[in-house]
């Protein structure tokens, strides 16, 4: 395939272009100019802004699939308290412009990363993280990440979306699959979650349908 991927300096995304090259895809990765970036030799790396519609429409031509890994983000990642550093709408906005510059390259398939919790699968959440959806940041980059979704359900194209239970950091594994709920201990790698969205772009996806509950446990 020839893979387009968005955020993809980003800890999943650095996943998800490693991945890929490494099953010989032909990647391109969109960069921000300012962001020290070094993929593998075979990637093509094109700086640029995802919310600038001028530069993803200028990326997006020639490729068979579009993979966000793109997400909102906090001043500080791991305390749910503290302030967004991307814009409110951050998610939903980029969406918007990945789906315009799809439409106009021909490109039918799109995928990106969510969150378990989000949408419909907010009931499935344990106590502890709805009540943190309720005081935290994570209420709205919840919301934001919906909005993100509703916009990819509108598109008229192929769409999917994974929803990752506490991402941490680890090795490639076996061991990521399609859950039921989101467990008080549940956590996924990231690049787990890359390699899951990338098997989800091709012709035989491992979950039963788009937006996937996916944890090790």
């Amino acid at each position: 395939m020839n893979v387009l991927i968005l955020g993809a300096s980003g800890q999943c995304g650095q996943w998800a272009v490693r991945l890929a090259a490494a099953a010989g895809h032909r990647v391109t990765a969109l960069v921000r100019a300012s962001t020290p970036y070094n993929p593998p030799s075979s990637v093509t790396v094109v700086r640029g802004d995802v919310l600038a519609e001028r530069d993803v429409r200028a990326v997006t031509p020639g490729h068979d699939v579009v993979l966000s890994c793109l997400g909102p983000q906090r001043v500080k990642p791991s305390n749910p308290f503290s302030p967004l550093k991307s814009p409110p709408q951050f998610s939903e906005q980029s969406a918007e412009v990945i789906v315009r510059a799809a439409h106009a390259a021909g490109i039918r398939r799109l995928g990106a990363i969510s969150a378990a919790g989000v949408g419909d699968s907010r009931p499935r959440l344990p106590g502890m993280m709805q009540w943190l959806l309720r005081h935290s940041t994570i209420g709205p980059m919840y919301e934001d990440l919906g909005r993100m979704e509703q916009v990819y359900s509108a598109s008229g194209l192929d769409w999917f979306v994974v929803r990752p239970v506490t991402l941490v950091n680890a090795a490639p594994s076996v061991r990521t699959k399609e859950v039921a709920r989101f467990r008080t201990h549940s956590v996924v790698g990231r690049a787990d979650v890359a390699g899951y969205l990338l098997a989800m772009a091709g012709d035989s996806p491992p979950a039963s349908g788009r937006q996937p509950l996916i944890a090790w446990w």
